[in-house]
């Protein structure tokens, strides 16, 4: 009998611990731990993202990192920006980090102020559609309290990659209340509705280095900001790059500037470049190429009737395929050197811009420089180590 209790004792112990096993963790599916460092102290691991930018408020300090651990965050992450107090959320080194929901960031009603955000080196996965925005530069508070403006601020997204469900999801979101600083670089997104939309934007919006794919559209802007579109390649079904909104008369604030970058769409409805009203006038296509593979589709199309005259727009050594909709031709000045080669120039790394032939040869010349001098400094040295008095005659 003794024997038998003892069995069944031990048969539900087993049971038991297989259990927990095979249980789901619901702690660390919502999100995985996170650390906080500030300004390069450790402050603390957290069990979640959310509670590690939480303490933020209250931590004294000027840069704080956020780094999360190995694995997938399901709940939404709402960042607040505080007066002089930077913020960077990464994953910890070695980690691969995946989002399934959006982070929100809410400027704090603080248009000028320094403080920065820094989103790096995430993935976002909303392949299932929902929600429709990976990163939202809006309020955290829902509804909005009244009487606070929202206004991001510095806020960069580097080294991301984002995979959306095509014409569904945006990888950068903004509110129309106003923002300013905002930069996309390094980014790799596919099957989406757009990389950014972008909404009154004022000093810059700094798009670079990044590839989309599978998109209905590029990057839709609007503000008084500057625009930058800096080696970056697009190919998408609409628009890759849309200035303006509504039907007001172009501006002069702010500037449309397109380098280095390869930019395709496939629409006849759509131009690749799109201006709609309130779009700043001037416009700088450099070193790019700009095509609508749409054989009736634009290039480069006005859709502000009341606009034809007023642009200011330069083309230099870039090969555009489709037609310019509704501008005056006497707005475009085409720089195009015969011997200057069109589109994106070769990548510059430290400085030195040397076609990868040029390399090979400068290379294998220091391979048989170093052999042919190699024997004469060895001998130079062991000379002087023999004879320490040992000068040479020239």
């Amino acid at each position: 009998m003794k024997r038998k209790c003892i069995y069944i004792i031990s048969m539900a112990i087993f049971m038991l611990v297989i259990g927990l096993f095979f249980l789901p963790n619901d702690a660390s599916a919502a999100s995985p731990p996170a650390t906080l460092t500030v300004d390069g102290v450790p402050v603390g691991t957290y069990p979640s993202v959310q509670e590690a930018v939480n303490a933020i408020e209250t931590t004294p300090g000027v840069t704080f990192v956020v780094e999360i651990a190995n694995g997938t965050v399901t709940d939404r992450l709402q960042i607040l920006q505080h007066p002089d107090k930077n913020v960077v959320v990464k994953p910890q080194a070695g980690a691969i980090v995946t989002f399934t929901n959006t982070i929100t960031i809410d400027g704090n009603g603080n248009y000028n102020n320094p403080e920065y955000v820094l989103i790096q080196g995430l993935n976002f996965d909303f392949s299932a559609g929902s929600p429709a925005e990976c990163i939202d530069l809006d309020f955290v508070d829902d509804p909005q309290p009244p009487g606070r403006h929202c206004y991001p601020h510095n806020v960069t997204i580097n080294g991301c990659t984002f995979k959306g469900v095509l014409d569904q999801v945006v990888a950068v979101q903004s509110t129309t209340g106003g923002m300013r600083n905002i930069a996309i670089m390094n980014c790799t997104a596919t099957d989406m509705h757009s990389l950014a939309q972008l909404k009154a934007v004022g000093g810059y919006a700094f798009i670079q280095n990044c590839t989309l794919t599978n998109s209905s559209g590029g990057v839709n802007f609007y503000g008084t900001a500057n625009l930058y579109v800096d080696s970056c390649n697009f190919s998408v079904v609409g628009y890759a790059v849309r200035s303006g909104q509504g039907g007001g008369p172009a501006i002069d604030a702010g500037s449309v500037n397109i380098n280095n970058s390869i930019l395709k769409s496939n629409s006849i409805d759509d131009g690749t470049v799109v201006l709609r009203g309130d779009s700043s006038r001037h416009v700088y296509i450099v070193h790019s190429i700009l095509a609508n593979e749409n054989a009736d589709g634009p290039s480069i199309q006005n859709v502000t009737a009341g606009n034809l005259s007023l642009y200011d727009i330069h083309i230099v050594e870039t090969d555009v395929t489709g037609h310019y909709s509704s501008i005056n031709p006497t707005t475009i000045k085409i720089i195009d050197d015969p011997n200057v080669k069109n589109g994106p120039v070769s990548i510059i790394e430290n400085g030195d811009d040397c076609s990868p032939i040029k390399k090979a040869i400068l290379q294998i010349l220091k391979i048989v420089l170093t052999i042919i001098f190699l024997p004469f400094i060895l001998i130079y040295y062991l000379i002087k180590w023999l004879f320490p008095g040992f000068a040479p005659p020239f």
